[in-house]
């Protein structure tokens, strides 16, 4: 069995699930306040233009939509492996597979500080196009991988230290 130097699982924070239930509560105030106010007639409230309108529809698909951001947020799992002669993550449940990044693809890495809305547009599994691929699930720090053939892949951390250790080990920096 492979010797692990480096293992990690986050999961995504309770301050950040809250805020997208709150984003998509007060989303969903807003746009049953729009209807309400669409279907507002002098006094009374138009019962066939809420039916015909699509209140009900939309009603139900704003809480499916809320159910699945609370239950995606909650079973989201970054998982992280550093081992003597590569690097895996996985991003539980959009990317189960692990990806296998080799020591011999990468030609520098550093631990830095990012910002996820600003560099990425969020947190998750990000393919930009001129910062490269990014598995972030929360926090603001991460390993920054430069590989040979270009690409640039961030992995979020919370354990910086010791994944700069595991990184030194694995590039041969410190025995």
């Amino acid at each position: 069995m492979e010797k692990i130097l480096f293992r990690e699982e986050q999961r995504c924070g309770r301050a950040r699930m809250l805020k997208a239930v709150g984003i998509t509560v007060v989303s969903g105030m807003l746009l049953g306040y729009w209807f309400i106010r669409l279907g507002y007639n002098g006094k009374i409230f138009s019962r066939a233009f809420f039916i015909d309108s699509g209140f009900l529809v939309a009603i139900v698909l704003f809480l499916i939509v809320l159910i699945l951001v609370v239950v995606l947020n909650s079973i989201s799992l970054l998982r992280t492996r550093i081992k003597k002669d590569s690097i895996y993550v996985s991003y539980y449940p959009f990317k189960r597979k692990w990806e296998k990044i080799e020591v011999s693809e990468i030609f520098s890495y550093k631990i830095r500080k990012y910002s996820p809305y600003r560099e990425y547009s969020g947190y998750g599994v990000k393919d930009h196009r001129k910062r490269g691929q990014a598995y972030i699930i929360s926090g603001n720090t991460g390993l920054q991988l430069y590989l040979k053939d270009g690409r640039k892949i961030l992995i979020g951390t919370q354990k910086t230290q010791a994944m700069a250790y595991a990184m030194r080990k694995l590039m041969g920096e410190e025995e």
